[in-house]
């Protein structure tokens, strides 16, 4: 890190299906009256039973070091993969005018942010529900 450029790790997720079956694994899609195999096949003779894939709802999740900024940026996609909620902390310059010089400052999404990756409902202080509530 050495050139002042930022430096990004990022995980991609690529989950195939939201749900499986707890019973024999089988992906599951979402159909009007409920879910099922791809194929339509039963489990054992039986229904599926459906459990959330973990992680289905991430589709990347993104940690950037910048020296020039002296920030820390993590950032996370939900829904729409062309954006992401971002968190920041940097430290202000020393030399910045005011009493805010030299300290850290966290910057986060909020539920009235123009243009947010999903909407976020407050639940109660620091804590959100993301998407239509």
């Amino acid at each position: 890190m050495d050139d002042g450029a930022p430096e990004t790790v990022c995980l991609e997720f690529t989950a195939t299906s939201t749900y499986r079956c707890g019973m024999c694994g089988d992906d599951l899609v979402e159909m009007v009256d409920g879910v099922e195999s791809e194929s339509g096949a039963p489990c054992c003779g039986e229904a599926h039973v459906p459990e959330r894939v973990a992680l289905s709802w991430c589709n990347s999740a993104a940690i950037s070091v910048d020296e020039v900024d002296d920030s820390v940026t993590v950032a996370i996609s939900v829904g729409d993969p062309r954006g992401a909620f971002t968190f920041t902390v940097r430290r202000v310059p020393d030399d910045a005018a005011g009493n805010l010089a030299g300290r850290l400052v966290m910057h986060v999404p909020y539920a009235a942010q123009p243009a947010p990756h999903m909407a976020l409902t407050a639940l109660h202080e620091g804590t959100y529900l993301v998407g239509a509530p």
